[in-house]
């Protein structure tokens, strides 16, 4: 197969990630260029995060904050307007809605008069990618091969890693590994007594889940320090600008500390997402790893915070005893007569306590670990060692130029990932502002290849 006469790039995953990268790329490139967008669940725009149906699950950032365009930080807003949805600048609006909004931004550039408008859509998993001397060529599951210039990985994330002691419950009906599996979610019968495996974002939409479609018995969420998210201000909290410069993760963590003592906290924290990848940057491996072992947890609860709407429905529910959550580490469970026998030592103690439930829920957080994930594209990529995991375990390793590295760390010319699969190299690019400017800054990469 020969080099494509016009340039022609492959994205592989059409979700936020990817479909921002193709408007941006479509925005750049000359009108014969072609841009192949590929998604195995056939929904182009939503991919995982946006694509429930359940209203109730809202975003977390008001919806001032949710442009998909940097250049244009009200565009969000406006569709709303037009729309007729009322929720105004401030709200908390449903991810299904923020999910058809990017999938009408995708199509009205494909529509439009401003840049290239052939933009492919397969419906198909990419299954391997095979680099040539003048092309890349992608396998899809239906066999066909197709010629690019160059390829993007823009693979999200993937369901929960299944933690060694629950191995004996995979694949049975009491063990639910996928926490977005809406169908298996709505099985679980009224009276079941559930047991939610960590205590973070998407545990509280689950636990809010399952109130509304009336769930009758006590909810247990076990997490290791039992923190749940904090939650926004009804009142909006503008960003309070960061004047400090790079310094040793423990001088920041207490200027942090201090700052927060002083002001509102929202404001601290939202006013050091500018810098927090230079941050990440500017510290060793080993730094990292302390940040993720002793800070993240914290970090994470006031990073990622509820909408107050969602935090007022799971204060309700703790109030009521409806959900308890637990602090401790996971050290067993097997299948008992009617249901699961659970151990887990308490945080701080040597004791282990036992808890029945009739089934486990694994809301512990995406799974990062990429030898374990079962996609067949990223095993073919590791296995012939055109990427490598990076150094933390949090995605695969990338340059600033989110080139991917091979197994010997050096830049692959035509392979490059962006999103959450560049967690370990920026850490803060899993949200809307972050995707957004990355995939600008690849577009203008790829355009001038």
């Amino acid at each position: 197969m020969t080099r494509p006469q016009q340039p022609a790039f492959g994205i592989i995953g059409g979700g936020l990630s990817g479909s921002l990268l193709a408007i941006q790329l479509l925005r750049r490139l000359p009108p014969g260029a072609r841009v192949h967008l590929m998604e195995k669940r056939g929904g182009f725009g939503p991919g995982q995060a946006y694509s429930t149906s359940n209203p109730h699950h809202l975003l977390n950032v008001a919806a001032r904050r949710m442009s998909a365009f940097d250049d244009s930080p009200d565009d969000f807003v406006a569709w709303l307007d037009r729309t007729g949805d009322g929720t105004g600048p401030d709200g908390f609006v449903p991810r299904s809605l923020y999910g058809r909004y990017v999938q009408q931004a995708l199509v009205r550039q494909m529509s439009g008069e401003s840049g290239c408008r052939n933009l492919f859509l397969f419906p198909d998993e990419a299954v391997a990618v095979r680099p040539g001397p003048r092309s890349v060529i992608i396998r899809m599951d239906c066999g066909r091969d197709v010629a690019v210039d160059a390829v993007v990985l823009c693979v999200g994330t993937f369901t929960p890693e299944t933690p060694d002691v629950l191995a004996p419950l995979v694949g049975t009906p009491r063990y639910l590994g996928d926490p977005w599996n809406e169908r298996r979610i709505g099985t679980i019968a009224a009276d079941a007594r559930v047991l939610i495996l960590g205590s973070g974002l998407t545990m509280v939409d689950l636990a809010v889940c399952l109130a509304r479609q009336g769930h009758r018995s006590p909810i247990l969420a076990l997490s290791r320090r039992g923190l749940l998210p904090h939650r926004h201000s009804a009142v909006p909290v503008p960003p309070i600008p960061w004047a400090g410069d790079l310094a040793p993760l423990s001088t920041l963590l207490h200027r942090i500390r201090q700052d927060c003592r002083g002001q509102e906290w929202r404001g601290v924290v939202d006013g050091l997402r500018p810098h927090l990848s230079d941050w990440w940057q500017s510290f060793d491996d080993e730094t990292r790893r302390r940040f993720l072992r002793h800070a993240r947890p914290w970090w994470d609860i006031h990073r990622h915070r509820m909408a107050p709407q969602v935090a007022h429905s799971i204060e309700g529910l703790r109030t009521d005893g409806r959900l308890t959550v637990l602090k401790g580490r996971l050290v067993a469970a097997g299948e008992v007569s009617g249901g699961i026998a659970v151990d887990y030592r308490p945080r701080g103690g040597d004791a282990i306590v036992t808890v029945e439930a009739d089934c486990i829920v694994n809301c512990s957080g995406p799974g990062s670990d990429f030898t374990k994930v079962g996609n067949p594209l990223l095993a073919q990529l590791l296995a012939t060692g055109q990427v490598r995991p990076d150094a933390l375990g949090l995605g695969l390793d990338v340059d600033r130029g989110l080139h991917l590295l091979d197994r010997d760390g050096r830049p692959q010319d035509r392979l490059f990932a962006m999103g959450p699969v560049a967690k370990g190299r920026f850490w803060e690019c899993t949200a809307v502002p972050e995707i957004r400017r990355q995939a600008v800054q690849l577009a203008e990469h790829l355009a001038d290849l």
